[in-house]
């Protein structure tokens, strides 16, 4: 049976992490902002073959109000910096199948494409967070490889597409998303200045952002 993934960790440890611009509480934990690098490369497409399904493992489903969700998922609440606000989710907990319940079978496509959660939709759109920056990219999974797909066999079959401006009105989609998501949950983050960056390219060089404290401390480091 595969792992049960927590899908909304995924999305306010990775995805919330990484634009933040304010300090934020969830289960406990403070989440510090980091200045942010937003890679060229985050303006390329991709494929995603049928007869695949790689991306598609048994995960929870998460859903904002606003959002079209499916019957089964239901309404509970989280709390971010001390404030309940109401999700729709379903865990996937009553099945043991290793791929999503929206998987069809037959040709590895999504039975819920316009309705899909968040996370699935933020694909491949990927995020690395570590101590000293984080980092916004687009491109394969890193372990894509391991990726078991519906003839059970691993590798999964996406690849990169060049830059063109379909590719680029979807990084502006998706992002525009994720601000839906941090403005629920009435979060201080980079993404309007990033959706302009973003609006204006592609661009060859990437986009940096630090708050003046950030600065200071990077010009500290630097000094001879």
């Amino acid at each position: 049976m595969p792992r049960y993934v927590n899908s909304l960790d995924k999305i306010v440890y990775s995805y919330f992490a990484a634009v933040t611009r304010e300090a934020f509480e969830y289960r406990s934990k403070t989440i510090q902002p980091r200045p942010l690098y937003v890679s060229p490369n985050i303006f390329r497409g991709f494929v995603c073959p049928e007869k695949c399904g790689g991306c598609c493992p048994r995960f929870s489903l998460e859903y904002i109000p606003s959002e079209l969700h499916p019957s089964t998922a239901f309404q509970y609440e989280i709390s971010v910096n001390g404030n309940a606000r109401p999700l729709f989710h379903d865990p996937q907990t009553d099945h043991s199948n290793h791929h999503c319940r929206f998987l069809e079978r037959e040709k590895g496509r999504c039975l819920i494409y316009q309705r899909r959660p968040f996370h699935c939709d933020f694909e491949l759109i990927r995020v690395f967070i570590s101590s000293k920056q984080n980092r916004l990219s687009q491109q394969l999974f890193g372990r894509k490889w391991q990726l078991l797909r519906i003839d059970n066999v691993r590798g999964a079959l996406c690849h990169m597409t060049p830059v063109d401006d379909n590719t680029v009105a979807e990084v502006v989609r998706k992002l525009k998303r994720l601000k839906e998501w941090t403005d629920h949950f009435q979060l201080q983050t980079w993404l309007p200045e990033i959706l302009e960056w973003v609006a204006s390219g592609p661009h060859i060089k990437p986009l940096i952002l630090m708050t003046p404290d950030q600065i200071v401390e990077q010009l500290e480091v630097t000094k001879p």
